[in-house]
């Protein structure tokens, strides 16, 4: 029976990259985020590869929509063999300006959508005891600047909640990685005025997710930091 993967935030960017891949390693998708077009248009790509795939549109920040999202992949496949926790937003601007309600926003998608997604997987993995749970992390959940605390914040969390998951799970042959890129060439990152052309592909986020997969059973690649070869 195939393999099957959630992946958040699927529509397009880094979670579309990395659905293509998975569906090209054969994997079945259910594709997770807020846009149902864009969310369609992925699915009818990875399909195109010769895979099943099905998608749930609603909002991650909602834990009714977690577990309703849950539901459905487990409706069409039975079970759930990777999550890849994509799903990520951005706000900028210092403290002392800060909008705490949208910050909330900012740390409801990036760390708590993650962990409660998680915590919905791990008991099947668990049982069958193989699985693999892969956060698409940031730099930033390494460094600190200005203009950046909330999202800086979430992403230390995530990394911190990686690490911790890993040793939670790691008898039980359950892979969990932490992907931190750097600038990547999305539609987050449109406003910065850096240098696309300099900037990490998705498909190179992709590539990590496909090689966290590919290790063998002896080994886990908990943390895998992606950089622009030259500076964006």
């Amino acid at each position: 029976m195939p393999n099957t993967a959630v992946v958040t935030g699927a529509g397009k960017g880094i979670g579309r990259a990395i659905a293509v891949r998975l569906a090209a390693l054969g994997y079945d998708l259910f594709l997770l985020g807020r846009d149902a077009e864009a969310l369609a248009s992925a699915a009818a790509e990875c399909t195109a590869l010769s895979v099943q795939a099905g998608f749930f549109a609603g909002d991650l920040r909602d834990p009714k929509a977690i577990d309703a999202a849950l539901n459905a992949a487990r409706e069409r496949f039975g079970q759930i063999d990777v999550l890849v926790n994509n799903a990520g937003t951005a706000r900028g601007g210092a403290v002392q300006d800060a909008d705490l309600e949208v910050w909330r926003e900012v740390l409801d998608l990036n760390f708590v959508a993650a962990t409660a997604l998680t915590r919905g997987v791990l008991p099947e993995m668990i049982e069958r005891r193989q699985g693999a749970i892969i956060n698409i992390s940031s730099i930033s959940g390494r460094h600190t600047n200005a203009g950046s605390a909330i999202y800086a914040a979430s992403k230390h969390a995530l990394n911190g909640f990686t690490g911790c998951l890993f040793e939670d799970v790691r008898e039980y042959g359950i892979k969990v990685s932490s992907i931190m890129p750097g600038f990547v060439d999305t539609a987050l990152t449109a406003g910065l005025g850096k240098r696309t052309d300099r900037m990490i592909r998705s498909e190179d986020v992709a590539d990590a997710v496909a090689y966290v997969l590919a290790s063998s059973a002896n080994c886990c690649p908990t943390e895998i930091v992606l950089r622009p070869q030259m500076a964006p």
